[in-house]
């Protein structure tokens, strides 16, 4: 699989992990019923991480199309730290009263701790937002002499060549 696809799949899965995630924390994870009053319980009133990890790994996915090498390394710990605190947060939760939507949180920010470990084990070659338009001119000419000589900078070419004009 090629960089260009890797980077694509990392960050796709990453948002869609994220997305999944504060969905499945808006939802009702069970109830409380008695006597006098009965109580929803949203998963993320009840794991307020839920929130954290959603918006770190959103966070993320931004940092990681505007940054670099290390950049991205250090985005991808921090992603990775958050969705493991995330995981721990809602492995200790009291599950008595809960459905199994508490279940796919875990199972989301368990993705999203790997997506982000991805991100800082991988992300070294990948590319980046502006990759594609930046070039360096040769050492031994400058951009303004060539654009003296009537070349283009931003696209390779040989200033003692003559170009037609169209």
């Amino acid at each position: 699989m090629s960089l260009g696809r890797k980077y694509l799949l990392t960050i796709a899965l990453q948002s869609i992990l994220a997305g999944a995630l504060l969905w499945v924390g808006g939802l009702i994870w069970g109830s409380i019923q008695s006597d006098l009053v009965s109580q929803d319980l949203v998963g993320s009133e009840l794991d307020s991480l839920i929130f954290a990890v959603w918006a770190v790994s959103l966070a993320v996915v931004i940092g990681v199309l505007a940054t670099r090498t290390w950049g991205r390394r250090i985005l991808g710990t921090m992603g990775a730290v958050v969705a493991a605190a995330g995981v721990y947060s809602l492995i200790i939760l009291d599950k008595e009263g809960l459905n199994a939507l508490w279940i796919f949180a875990i199972v989301f920010s368990l993705g999203l701790m790997i997506t982000n470990l991805l991100i800082v084990f991988t992300s070294k070659n990948w590319p980046t937002l502006s990759g594609r338009y930046s070039r360096s001119a040769a050492p031994e000419q400058d951009a303004w002499t060539l654009l003296d000589a009537g070349v283009d900078p931003t696209i390779e070419s040989d200033p003692d060549k003559p170009r037609s004009r169209d």
